[in-house]
């Protein structure tokens, strides 16, 4: 019951970033008192809901600071209730470098890495690359069953085989496996990373097992072949290299990126996977 809330809650967090979120709203909107609902959050998050709130708005003017290069500095920070000043300060505090440091680093280098195992080599990547590839279908809405975890992503192979272990019995020659991943383990800490793993099916679903719609509607569709240490590079190039360039909307607002596993080839390490980009 719990982990349910607790989804219910990160997601209206992440869908009301740019508001005056506070403890109590959350809390209300999910039906608890604000004391005891802090204290289930922090057990299962493993961080309070400020602390969470915080730093999520920070992570996420990150992204947009090195993704939406027409967007000043000052216009993004307003837009999640931060003074140029107080801002910086607490931006310095998250990632020891002030944001302009950061967009420089990300403009200016094809090389991206950190000490958590994460390598992007991007030298000979341009626009073209990726854009070669894509293609442009049409979804229907999309019924999963799924669970989330909070973790490392090097760790998924292991909630993947618990998981397809869990609700085997659901799972048909239709059925899809996807993933959709909430954070850049660049910009968030690896431990942090929010991911959920789903599973569509044609069978009844029992009422107390989560269950999500992925909206459809018009999506790019890039398709990755190789193996599973360059599917981290594959997102960086499609962010740091296609999406900048792109005329595409991305629309990001009520529809989520997210993954289809193709093929898992785990003793051969290859893996065959379709990453969709949700458009306008």
């Amino acid at each position: 019951m719990y982990k349910k809330i607790i989804i219910e809650a990160i997601d209206y967090i992440k869908e009301h970033l740019e508001e005056d979120l506070s403890v109590e709203k959350i809390a209300e909107h999910c039906h608890f008192s604000k004391y005891y609902f802090n204290r289930i959050f922090k057990s299962e998050v493993g961080e309070s809901v400020y602390a969470f709130i915080k730093r999520l708005k920070i992570e996420r003017s990150a992204t947009q600071i090195i993704r939406e290069q027409d967007k000043s500095i000052t216009e993004i920070s307003a837009s999640y209730g931060y003074s140029s000043s107080n801002y910086s300060t607490a931006f310095k505090k998250h990632y020891k470098k002030s944001p302009a440091v950061l967009k420089k680093y990300f403009t200016d280098n094809k090389i991206i890495e950190n000490n958590k195992g994460f390598f992007a080599d991007l030298t000979n990547k341009d626009y073209d690359y990726y854009n070669n590839k894509m293609e442009l279908v049409e979804l229907q809405d999309i019924q999963v069953i799924y669970n989330r975890f909070i973790g490392n992503y090097h760790n998924l192979r292991n909630h993947w085989e618990g998981f397809c272990e869990n609700y085997n019995m659901y799972f048909d020659k239709q059925s899809w496996l996807i993933q959709i991943s909430y954070d850049d383990p660049i910009l968030t800490d690896p431990e942090r990373c929010i991911t959920d793993i789903c599973v569509t099916t044609t069978k009844n679903i029992k009422s107390d097992f989560a269950t999500m719609i992925i909206k459809g509607g018009r999506y790019m569709l890039y398709n990755f072949e190789g193996p599973s240490a360059k599917v981290f590079e594959t997102f960086q190039g499609l962010f740091s290299v296609w999406l900048i360039k792109t005329n595409h909307k991305i629309e990001l607002e009520t529809r989520k990126i997210f993954i289809k596993y193709n093929v898992v080839d785990c003793e051969n390490n290859y893996f065959s996977i379709d990453i969709y980009i949700p458009i306008k």
